[in-house]
């Protein structure tokens, strides 16, 4: 039952990734300077801003009563400095542990969330995820309360959001901050390995799921989390964001190191990959070389993908 729950929950993910229109970044990204051209660079009310789906918002003044359904909206949200703010999150808005004290709304997919619930919460800002949210975001407008999507697929995509949420609630400097952070403690992973030549940095597999078996291409977050932490991704050659791959062609590219979820880790022990059909050959699983990341920080687009990178580095280089 949990794996069905989880597997639900990954191909939740892998929707919203492949239905979104933002456009694709380099297979190599490196931390430069990211401003949002969605937003006006306007600091003051009323404020426009063109959201992930191409939907021009204006908001007339500062909002004070804000609802958030995902998780990465909320950690955007609480880390600018807008905790006090927030009045509404889904029931997987975990962090921060303040964000648990807010009523909550539902989950995460549209059926799951009660826009009955949202309005009585009278809100002033609904901050939601992509297309996957498309049908609570039309019952919000007929309701006319101002919807800004946010669904970001790479670090410029993130970069920009974190500073979009920042100009929306009136905290504007504090978002700049977070960035800035941000990009400083990616910019010290990379001072750390970037004297290791290309062709001897690790090759990693990331595997989001074992059946079907998927992975992460070079256009996610997650496959430049694998480049900015000093690896190659064995698939940076898919065009898809989260493609399936066959298991016999894991075992041809034979990667030096295994990556994935902790929310996997039932099926990403040692012995459960050693034990499928032919993996035992591969160098990472001979070298006992299989490493869990805490989820939450590599499955939400928010200010702790500076944790993931710094985690990654962490398991490919233990001796830096």
């Amino acid at each position: 039952m949990r794996r069905k729950t989880l597997l639900t929950t990954i191909l939740t993910l892998v929707v919203i990734s492949l239905l979104a229109a933002c456009a694709p970044a380099p297979a190599q990204p490196a931390p430069v300077p990211a401003t949002p051209t969605s937003a006006k660079p306007a600091t003051s009310f009323p404020l426009s801003i063109t959201d992930s789906l191409g939907r021009e918002v204006t908001l007339a003044a500062q909002p004070q009563r804000i609802v958030s359904l995902a998780p990465s909206n909320t950690e955007i949200l609480f880390a600018v400095g807008a905790g006090d703010q927030v009045v509404g999150v889904t029931k997987f808005c975990n962090y921060p542990p303040e964000a648990k004290t807010r009523e909550q709304i539902g989950g995460f997919s549209a059926k799951t969330i009660s826009v009955e619930k949202i309005v009585a919460l009278k809100p002033d800002l609904v901050l939601s995820a992509g297309k996957i949210q498309q049908p609570v975001i039309e019952a919000l407008e007929q309701a006319k309360i101002p919807v800004v999507a946010l669904d970001p697929q790479t670090f410029d995509d993130v970069y920009a959001g974190i500073l979009t949420v920042g100009q929306l609630t009136g905290h504007k400097k504090e978002a700049d901050t977070v960035v800035t952070q941000m990009k400083s403690r990616i910019a010290a992973v990379q001072a750390q390995v970037k004297d290791i030549p290309a062709d001897q940095r690790p090759t990693v597999f990331w595997e989001v799921w074992d059946e079907p078996l998927m992975t992460a291409g070079p256009t996610t977050f997650t496959g430049q989390m694998i480049e900015l932490a000093g690896a190659t991704n064995i698939f940076s050659d898919v065009k898809e964001q989260y493609p399936q791959v066959s298991a016999e062609e894991v075992i041809s590219r034979n990667p030096a190191v295994i990556l994935g979820p902790d929310s996997h880790a039932e099926a990403l022990t040692a012995e459960k990959v050693k034990a499928r059909p032919g993996w035992g050959n591969i160098r990472a699983v001979q070298d006992g070389r299989i490493y869990l990341i805490d989820g939450d920080i590599a499955s939400r687009p928010g200010p702790r993908l500076a944790d993931g990178v710094e985690a990654i580095a962490k398991a490919l280089y233990p001796q830096k």
